[in-house]
């Protein structure tokens, strides 16, 4: 009796595990073929491979805009396409980025497509972005920007230790673990008022520079990585600018970077201060408004008019 009451209750749990794994596949089945109308950034992640190859045409000169929200609030396409107009852009600038998701994205979207050339690479950062020591956030990682395959050199896209590496193939198996803030986000914002406020006051807290300058001063930054990278770009043949974007709070560009442009292994744009910007064009202390957004842009568009014309 007692051993065909446990094989009941075995095979019952049995059903509700499996029960409970065909729900899950399920939901995240259905939030597969809607996931793009959860943000605009997730809609924007998942239209990367279309802009990279619409502007990336080897016939063409193009070139590749790349950067975080910064970049995204602080330039304007149509301004550097107007003062550059033989040049096919695009601007690749999914929220929350850095080394580790800029360096996936150009791997499998720019340098191991064959059928994708980009002339120029433009890449917009502040503080440490650049750095080894940046931090990777394995979900977004394996969620949004990497492959399985990168696996294997798992701490060469910025995966530390066993966690990350768990982390990175529970968000690339499933798109709810994947998409989790997104979801807790829209549910939020349905559920609390001025959840967006809160948020958004959050994350100017928790931004990369609002870190103790004197921990910063400490920190010793390398760029083994972004080196790396920067060379697999000029082997294809596609040379790399990096701008240095405005924010209200004045932060340092790294000496290890500086001496990176002066050797030539990259080229260097400095618009930390540039002229025009006042506090009054800032939505918050790092992004842009429209108005800095037209200023900054007019200003990069004439400094790669002058770098562009200089390769040729």
């Amino acid at each position: 009796m007692e051993n065909r009451l446990g094989t009941v209750m075995r095979s019952t749990e049995t059903r509700v595990v499996f029960a409970l794994l065909a729900l899950i596949a399920l939901v995240d089945l259905g939030l597969r073929l809607v996931d793009n109308r959860l943000s605009g950034n997730v809609a924007h992640v998942e239209s990367i491979p279309q802009l990279v190859a619409e502007a990336g045409q080897p016939e063409r000169q193009s070139l590749l805009l790349l950067g975080n929200s910064l970049t995204n609030n602080g330039v304007a396409p149509q301004v550097v396409t107007n003062k550059l107009p033989s040049v096919a852009l695009a601007k690749v600038t999914p929220d929350a980025t850095g080394l580790w998701s800029w360096q996936c994205l150009l791997d499998h979207q720019v340098i191991e497509r064959p059928e994708v050339q980009f002339d120029t690479v433009v890449i917009g950062f502040a503080w440490n972005l650049l750095s080894d020591q940046t931090n990777a956030n394995a979900s977004r990682l394996g969620g949004l920007y990497c492959d399985l395959s990168d696996l294997g050199r798992a701490q060469q896209i910025g995966l530390k230790n066993s966690g990350d590496i768990g982390e990175f193939l529970a968000a690339k198996l499933l798109r709810t673990y994947a998409l989790r803030e997104t979801l807790r986000n829209r549910f939020f914002q349905s559920a609390v008022p001025n959840y967006v406020d809160f948020t958004q006051a959050n994350n100017r807290a928790g931004a990369p520079g609002a870190e103790p300058d004197s921990a910063r001063d400490q920190q010793q930054y390398t760029y083994r990585t972004f080196t790396g990278l920067v060379n697999r770009l000029k082997a294809e043949g596609t040379r790399v600018i990096v701008v240095a974007m405005p924010i209200q709070k004045e932060y340092q560009i790294d000496p290890q970077l500086r001496e990176l442009a002066d050797k030539g292994v990259v080229e260097l744009l400095d618009l930390r201060e540039t002229a025009g910007i006042k506090a009054a064009h800032y939505l918050d202390g790092i992004h842009l408004n429209a108005t800095g957004q037209q200023i900054l842009s007019r200003v990069l568009a004439e400094d790669l008019a002058v770098e562009l014309r200089s390769s040729t």
